[in-house]
């Protein structure tokens, strides 16, 4: 029994130093591949949820110091955090009947008076001050529901406008062929972002878009300041890409939405700035001051491989 009892604690350490023997390359290789991410960075709040079944998706500051997180959870039930320093609040949302709200919860904006979840098509409505002054665990009823012309993947409000877009990935996540453009740079694209008009209240002003956006597939998350537009993209264990942009690629060209016609603009290589290539797994966007912040879901019991390599906390990137 004592000789079996040290082949295992020899074992056991064995294993020990091989993980921590490629935890360390693994660190070392993340300083190669991903140098400008790394320089630039700065870690921000908690990402919540991520052992209880959290999945995130998307992400929104709340204006008030605060971040609303999306995302869905077991039973691909939807489920919101409201999280402000230590403060971590969970809400159930419902339908106006009572009834959970089922989807991805690929993104979450802010807009004035109102909260916006992006999924599965549509736009779920729900007052702010109805998830801000909710006790943690507590259903929250959503006020309506707002039918969109895109897959409604992810979402970020700015101003009096709303942008909703889809992410593509061939046979996994197909789009509508009408959203399949070759852009003026000759670039491939398959997926759209669409413009919405907001009143001074935050809510949606009209039924249709003011203009729609031609985007480059396997986005997660959208952001916009100024007159620049920033993508986030990833697919499984490959790295995520944060694409920025200047302007928009304007051609003339319109396109129908919802049996409307409105301009159609191109993000693509012609008005392209910059790559920076971070880990895997990046998802939604939001804009904080200068500097635009990132949520990854790497973390969450689904995947598990961010629990070894800090990626339980946002991060923040510069603005170009």
């Amino acid at each position: 029994m004592k000789k079996l009892g040290i082949v295992l604690l020899n074992f056991f350490c064995v294993l020990i130093l091989l993980f921590l023997v490629v935890w360390t390359g693994l660190q070392i290789a993340k300083c190669v591949v991903y140098p400008d991410y790394l320089a630039n960075r700065k870690f921000e709040e908690q990402i919540p949820g991520l052992s209880e079944g959290f999945v995130p998706q998307g992400l929104s500051y709340d204006g008030e110091g605060g971040y609303l997180h999306s995302g869905y959870g077991d039973g691909h039930l939807l489920k919101l955090f409201l999280v402000k320093g230590e403060d971590v609040k969970q809400v159930t949302p419902v339908d106006e009947g009572g009834n959970p709200w089922e989807g991805h919860g690929g993104g979450i904006a802010r807009a004035g008076d109102y909260v916006y979840v992006a999924s599965e098509s549509k736009l779920i409505i729900f007052r702010y001050d109805d998830l801000k002054n909710a006790q943690d665990g507590a259903s929250v009823a959503s006020i309506g529901i707002f039918p969109v012309d895109t897959q409604a993947s992810f979402c970020f409000a700015s101003g009096n406008f709303i942008y909703v877009g889809e992410f593509y990935r061939a046979e996994d996540y197909e789009t509508n062929p009408t959203h399949h453009k070759t852009t003026p740079a000759g670039d491939d694209h398959k997926a759209l972002v669409s413009c919405y008009l907001l009143d001074h209240n935050g809510a949606l002003a009209e039924e249709y878009p003011l203009y729609s956006i031609s985007i480059r597939d396997q986005v997660q998350g959208f952001a916009v300041q100024g007159d620049t537009f920033i993508l986030s993209s990833s697919w499984g264990v490959t790295s995520s890409k944060l694409d920025f942009y200047k302007g928009l690629t304007n051609k003339g060209e319109m396109i129908e939405v919802s049996g409307k016609s409105v301009p159609l603009y191109y993000l693509d290589s012609a008005t392209h700035q910059k790559t920076v290539d971070m880990p895997a797994f990046s998802e939604g966007l939001t804009i904080v001051g200068d500097r635009v912040v990132i949520s990854f879901e790497s973390a969450c019991n689904k995947y598990v491989v961010g629990k070894f390599f800090f990626a339980n906390r946002l991060v923040s990137y510069p603005v170009q």
